[in-house]
């Protein structure tokens, strides 16, 4: 074998290796950050909520709302730097890409004039979902203090276990095509009514990096109230 061929192989080996060493470590720090997500005790705590309990609310429609985790995570890492919280760990870690994700799943009521009014932690404190659960919706919902938080407060309100909770928001998620890049207001619903033919005449909602999407009690797409309000 010539010089030309040995150090063309040399080069070969040496960029093979570092890419099985990338690759390990790119994995392996994405394990490490779903290990501390749950892992650790994501239990949500009702007297802590500073809205509270509404258990007599009734549910007219629901809300569904989705967050652009980009912003979200420039936020968080804002706040505290390199030094992230481990509940944020798994969402706004180096190794994670995510964009539009699953916030909540809210049961409404048409005349609530405040967040207050609408159904809010209809059973009370609920035990914390087993972990097996909380990882099947991580890839739609990244953060296992938000799902069980968002199935005591709301998904508790309309449905009796949170795997059919949890497994209701996938199934309108999965349902959307979403952009893989930040929009303003109005270029959003655009997109969004263009390539979303069941959302092409529904009044739409947002605030900040979130989005709002409004269903009647047998989840037919409706306009969402014009006031946040409603939300």
């Amino acid at each position: 074998m010539d010089e030309k061929k040995t150090l063309q192989l040399s080069i070969f080996v040496v960029c093979f290796l570092m890419f099985l060493l990338a690759g390990w470590y790119f994995f392996s720090k994405q394990k490490q950050a779903v290990d501390i997500i749950v892992d650790r005790n994501y239990d949500y705590i009702m007297k802590n909520d500073p809205i509270g309990q509404n258990a007599n609310a009734p549910t007219d429609y629901y809300t569904f709302v989705l967050s652009w985790s980009p912003a979200f995570c420039e936020k968080q890492r804002s706040r505290y730097g390199n030094d992230l919280p481990n509940s944020l760990q798994y969402q706004c870690g180096l190794t994670q890409q995510f964009g539009w994700v699953i916030h909540g799943l809210w049961p409404q009521n048409e005349r609530a004039r405040r967040v207050s009014d609408h159904p809010r932690f209809c059973r009370g404190d609920l035990p914390m979902v087993p972990q097996e659960i909380i990882e099947q919706y991580l890839p739609e919902s990244p953060s296992a203090n938000l799902l069980q938080g968002e199935w005591e407060k709301h998904g508790a309100c309309a449905f009796d276990e949170a795997k059919a909770y949890f497994e209701k928001q996938r199934e309108l998620y999965r349902t959307l095509k979403l952009p893989h890049y930040e929009l303003s207001r109005n270029a959003l619903f655009q997109w969004l009514r263009k390539n979303n033919k069941h959302l092409k005449q529904a009044y739409l909602g947002a605030s900040r990096n979130e989005l709002f999407i409004c269903y009647d009690l047998n989840w037919h797409v409706i306009d969402c109230p014009r006031s946040r309000t409603g939300y």
